[in-house]
């Protein structure tokens, strides 16, 4: 039971946010916990406040700071806006950087186009100039219109791959990248000084592009964006006669990768249709994120029904893919988010035509094998911290100091970013790409499987496994830090019989490291044998997130997928003993 005191704590700032919530929805929700004395779910409305974690605010839909609300996007917005009018007042306007209009885009969830109007509503009333798509638009199409446009910054209504509870707001800087320090910790500070959401001003009209300062995005810029994706086919690609299968899991993306797909050259598409339309529900899916196998349960079946080559997979903003490939006995083997990381980065340094002039950006959790892949073709490769607000931050900076130019930037979530158009992941272009790499597949006589074994028959048999550790909205968040907290000061000397080498905390030591390798709450455990495990919590949900990767030698005559399975299973096991370790003691 809670103590009077415990419960009245909450009184005071669960009535200051009814009063200055503009959403009478939200309002009478919060009041409901207060009449209830729900102090345990109202607690969880305030602690902690919604911050821009690995891709902006992301949160359960609901009353209080802590929650993705009309409020939450009134006040954010109105941040923003003051903190790209201040960059602006510094004339500080690189070639034409940040020149145009903020752009906005929006998904298909079920609050979407709310989140949206209001946005552009404190845009205008802000007199801030902006340019919104009037519909659900895939991620990288925004990403792509902000760097078409010069935008200061950008926008996009979107809780990508997360539970259909889920909203979240989405950030692009004027390079088009996703915003870093400073810009959003100068956000948060803007957003400390405001008031109340009620007391900032928002149009209701600004919508309907009967303002000036707010108007639709321009028609062309989906042509032109469509254009991108199919110029940046590596040097000589052909659709060969493949068949495709292929889900949007409810999402943005249908109409979009059929156009692509059909334009560069395939006719041979099968779509899922119970998932063909966007419905921000989910009917057919627990869960909409690709990398979970029950997700992809209706595209393998159509996959089967059809006898596909592949299928391909996107979540619900489009930004990230997903695929499966048929295998000799008939059966689809889905591909790990490493495995098509590799596969691209092959495929591309393969047709570059100077591959040592290329450079390759990947996250710290996803496989190592990929610097051995990159060293193969002689390109340049990079890790950076989670997110690919640092994988394209690390590609911009290092092709302005070594002259390299862009190959691939990619982490193991299903996220590719495989043309300079966007500097986000792409989850229409990278299907295009694995579609041409299957084409490519067939006319040298072989298969994507024997292909993929071949890559790990050349640079190793690596096998990744990733592992959660999930915890409830209301006190996730407290125990696992609590896990990280155990993790760093009491780290395992052995796990399943392997010594534990070193430790390395990203907490500390930020100076020594390039900016996209700076502090972070992430802790890496180097193994005996050539293994490790990366653990840090997720940025968008209560979670604990596991890392484990593992190269196995080749046994004589051993087929290279064996020699994977064999390393997966200890990495699971690495990860099973790490978590068991974590968990509190009763």
């Amino acid at each position: 039971m809670q103590g009077e005191d415990d419960w009245s704590s909450w009184l005071r700032p669960g009535r200051a946010w009814c009063e200055a919530d503009p959403d009478p929805e939200t309002a009478s929700s919060m009041r409901s916990l207060i009449e209830s004395k729900n102090e345990l779910t109202l607690a969880a409305c305030f602690v902690p406040p919604l911050e821009f974690g690995t891709a902006g605010l992301r949160g359960v839909v609901g009353p209080g700071p802590a929650r993705m609300n009309l409020a939450v996007i009134r006040r954010v917005t109105r941040a923003l806006a003051s903190v790209v009018e201040s960059h602006r007042s510094l004339a500080v306007n690189r070639a034409g950087l940040g020149s145009g209009p903020i752009v906005l885009g929006f998904d298909g969830r079920v609050d979407s186009l709310r989140f949206a109007r209001e946005a552009v509503g404190v845009l205008a009333e802000a007199r801030v100039s902006v340019a919104y798509f009037e519909r659900p638009v895939p991620t990288p199409l925004v990403a792509f219109a902000a760097q078409r446009l010069a935008a200061p910054a950008a926008i996009v209504i979107t809780a990508s791959h997360n539970p259909k509870e889920y909203n979240g707001y989405k950030v692009y800087g004027d390079e088009a990248i996703q915003i870093v320090p400073p810009f959003d910790v100068e956000v948060e500070e803007q957003l400390r000084e405001l008031g109340g959401a009620r007391d900032i001003a928002c149009s209701r009209a600004a919508f309907d592009g009967v303002l000036r300062q707010a108007q639709p995005v321009d028609a062309t810029i989906a042509d032109e964006y469509v254009q991108a994706v199919l110029s940046a086919r590596v040097a000589g690609a052909k659709a060969g006669p493949i068949r495709i299968a292929y889900t949007p899991l409810h999402g943005v993306g249908g109409v979009w990768v059929e156009r692509v797909l059909q334009l560069a050259g395939y006719g041979d598409v099968h779509v899922e249709p119970g998932q063909r339309e966007i419905d921000g529900r989910f009917p057919t899916l627990t869960f909409p994120n690709p990398e979970e196998p029950a997700t992809l349960e209706l595209g393998l079946r159509l996959a089967k029904s059809v006898d596909a080559d592949i299928l391909l997979v996107n979540d619900p903003d489009a930004d990230r893919m997903g695929a499966a490939i048929r295998m000799k006995s008939g059966q689809f083997r889905i591909l790990s988010g490493n495995e098509i990381g590799l596969i691209l980065t092959d495929f591309v340094l393969a047709h570059a035509t100077t591959p040592q002039d290329r450079v390759v950006t990947s996250t710290v959790v996803s496989s190592p094998m990929v610097q051995r892949v990159a060293s193969h073709y002689g390109a340049l490769s990079e890790t950076t911290l989670t997110g690919f607000k640092w994988l394209w931050t690390a590609m911009r900076r290092l092709e302005l100091r070594t002259g390299k130019q862009f190959a691939l930037c990619w982490e193991e979530a299903l996220g590719y970013s495989t043309h300079a158009a966007v500097r986000d992941k792409d989850g229409i272009a990278a299907a295009l790409m694995v579609a041409d790499w299957v084409s490519e597949c067939k006319a040298m006589g072989t298969t994507p499987h024997d292909r993929l074994a071949e890559l790990y028959r050349s640079h190793g048999a690596w096998g990744s496994s990733p592992r959660n550790v999930t915890r409830s909205v209301a006190t996730g968040v407290a125990e696992i830090q609590g896990m990280m907290k155990r993790l760093v000061e009491d780290p395992p000397r052995e796990l399943v019989g392997r010594r534990v080498t070193s430790v390395q905390d990203f907490n500390h030591g930020a100076a020594e490291r390039p900016p996209w390798l700076g502090a972070s709450n992430m802790v890496l455990l180097e193994i005996d044998g050539g293994a490790r495990i990366v653990v840090r919590p997720s940025g968008t949900e209560p979670k604990l997130k596991l890392y484990a990767d593992v190269e196995e030698a080749l046994r004589p005559a051993e087929e290279p997928l064996s020699g994977v399975e064999r390393a997966k299973g200890l990495a699971d096991a690495l990860n099973a003993a790490l978590a068991h370790r974590l968990e509190p003691v009763e």
